[in-house]
């Protein structure tokens, strides 16, 4: 899931981190798999992957940033911090034999990025776009027609400030209009800029929600639920209001076939 972070955060909240937390759900995107899964076994092929890759770029180290692609965001602290992997020596023939002399190996301080503690593994993470959204991976209509910045990493705040923030995420929403993202010094174009009208930003919607229904990736059932969520949330972020009343919800076009037969 491209940008999520280890489960659902609280969008109110930073909890431990430096930013609020990242709300991305991915239950819509399970369910849609548990089925696929299920299919599978009766010879129809899952959705392929989409997992991000070395072979297209859009899976690379973690530093330079200006590589990585992540934007500097004004008040975003962002250091490639991971976590260091190593060959480790459990003595002699172990990764042949799998049986440890040295148990548990010898570990010298410090611990991160030690070559005295064996071979580096390489670490990558997957490529932003420019507002540091994930690239490759599934992506919800929120990373396809985003309101804000969304990440599967966090940075602690106070006495261990930049420290990893456990398992959690970050949500860095964009500024309402073009002025105040100029006065914050925010590259990321604001959600005035984005969806000048609500139109424009109905149509994206729609057509990341249909994407996802084609692709298997999301059912039909859950269509409906996700478009008024989105809409509603885009209201809510600044996008413009329609004139007059929320224009009549048409079904998703690749879930026309399946209301016909209702």
């Amino acid at each position: 899931m491209s940008s999520h972070q280890h489960g659902t955060g609280n969008a109110s909240s930073k909890g431990n981190c430096q930013q609020f937390l990242n709300p991305l759900n991915s239950a819509p995107v399970q369910r849609a798999l548990f089925l696929a899964l299920d299919d599978w076994t009766n010879g129809i092929l899952p959705p392929p992957s989409r997992v991000p890759k070395l072979a297209d770029g859009t899976l690379v180290p973690p530093l330079p940033q200006s590589g990585m692609g992540f934007p500097n965001i004004p008040g975003v602290t962002y250091t490639g911090l991971k976590t260091t992997r190593y060959l480790l020596d459990y003595g002699p023939d172990f990764y042949e034999t799998g049986i440890a002399t040295i148990n548990p190996p010898v570990i010298a301080l410090p611990y991160e990025d030690n070559p005295l503690n064996g071979p580096i593994y390489p670490s990558y993470v997957p490529k932003t776009d420019s507002d540091g959204n994930d690239i490759a991976g599934v992506r919800s209509p929120e990373v396809t027609v985003p309101l804000a910045t969304y990440t599967g990493w966090a940075l602690r705040a106070g006495p261990q400030a930049n420290d990893g923030c456990e398992a959690s995420g970050q949500m860095i929403p964009f500024a309402r209009t073009r002025a105040e993202r100029e006065a914050a010094g925010d590259p990321r174009p604001s959600i005035e800029e984005r969806y000048p009208s609500f139109g424009m930003y109905y149509s994206a919607v729609m057509r990341a929600i249909d994407d996802l229904v084609k692709d298997r990736l999301m059912l039909c059932e859950d269509a409906d639920d996700e478009r008024a969520r989105l809409l509603q949330a885009g209201l809510d972020k600044g996008v413009p209001p329609p004139s007059g009343n929320l224009p009549p919800q048409a079904n998703v076009p690749h879930c026309l076939g399946q209301a016909a037969k209702k």
